[in-house]
């Protein structure tokens, strides 16, 4: 069976697998990435690919890269602005290396995303596509007349770092007033005061008003990006997946309501879908293995 090595790098963890065309991951390992030294996790990513691609009865023909940004997919290397082992890291490099294969595409996380929902997910169909991750920090990736775009440098979508208020909250990356430094799961945390944004889900449940002021907030300034991004590119379709969408109970409802209140002001798009990503936390993971099937010299 052919199957493409795919890595999907986050801001806490990276996945390793092997996904066939049709997405399924028939093996996946976790790799930690904030524990331990630059050599430990780059060991540990090692062992992961070596563990993986030992998987009987399958071919490996290649390999594909969803990470988080920003990237750099003509020199191949990463500065994953949470995870601060890797500056400049030549991560194509590193998994050609170990893993002997000739062929390694690397594109964003969300872009990866955005790909595997577009060939097999909620954004099927669709001709003008954003995918947006909402987690750590927040990203996206887009599809133009039924093609999937990267960009230049392979950052296009990058919605997380659009600025929407000007001189507001600093941002991870340097700026001030971006998406992401309101509406990221861990914004939301920040502004309640909790650690991580399954709390704040957790005390939405329970009616703590502060906590779904929070969320609120956070789904109401997303909702002016994607405002922006619909007015930028005539997009059809939205797809929201990531790590703030384990509590789509809570969160979902808000987005949705912000998302419209915005769309209601502009006039000429006429319906956009905005809809919930349906290949849950192996998106991007499927995404990267599905480019990885692409050849260095074809376009997705």
């Amino acid at each position: 069976m052919n199957v493409s090595l795919a890595i999907d790098v986050g801001a806490t963890k990276v996945a390793v697998g092997l996904v066939t065309l049709s997405g399924q991951v028939l093996a996946r390992i976790d790799v930690n990435s904030k524990a331990g030294s630059i050599a430990e996790l780059n060991g540990s990513l090692a062992d992961a690919i070596k563990s993986v691609m030992a998987t009987p009865d399958v071919v490996v023909v290649g390999a594909g890269i969803g990470s988080a940004g920003p990237i750099d997919n003509v020199k191949g290397t990463i500065n994953p602005v949470n995870i601060p082992h890797w500056v400049d890291f030549s991560l194509v490099d590193f998994v050609r290396e170990v893993s002997g294969l000739a062929s390694v595409r690397i594109i964003g996380d969300a872009s990866a995303l955005a790909y595997a929902e577009f060939v097999l997910g909620a954004g099927r169909g669709a001709t003008n596509l954003m995918g947006i991750v909402v987690s750590t920090g927040i990203g996206g990736g887009v599809v133009l007349n039924g093609a999937f775009h990267v960009g230049r440098t392979g950052n296009a979508g990058m919605i997380g770092h659009s600025v929407v208020v000007q001189g507001g909250n600093e941002c991870a990356c340097g700026q001030r007033g971006c998406v992401e430094a309101y509406s990221s799961g861990t914004n939301m945390a920040k502004d309640f005061g909790a650690a991580n944004f399954e709390a704040v889900a957790s005390a939405a449940r329970s009616g703590d008003g502060a906590a779904v002021a929070a969320i609120e907030k956070g789904a109401a300034v997303l909702a002016l990006g994607l405002l922006n991004a619909v007015a930028l590119m005539d997009l059809d379709t939205i797809v929201v997946g990531g790590g703030v969408m384990l509590a789509d109970d809570v969160y979902w409802p808000i987005l949705v309501k912000h998302f419209e209140k915005e769309m209601k002001v502009l006039n000429f798009p006429g319906n956009v879908a905005l809809k919930k990503a349906t290949l849950g936390k192996d998106s991007g993971l499927v995404g990267a293995g599905l480019v990885g099937f692409i050849s260095p010299t074809e376009r997705a």
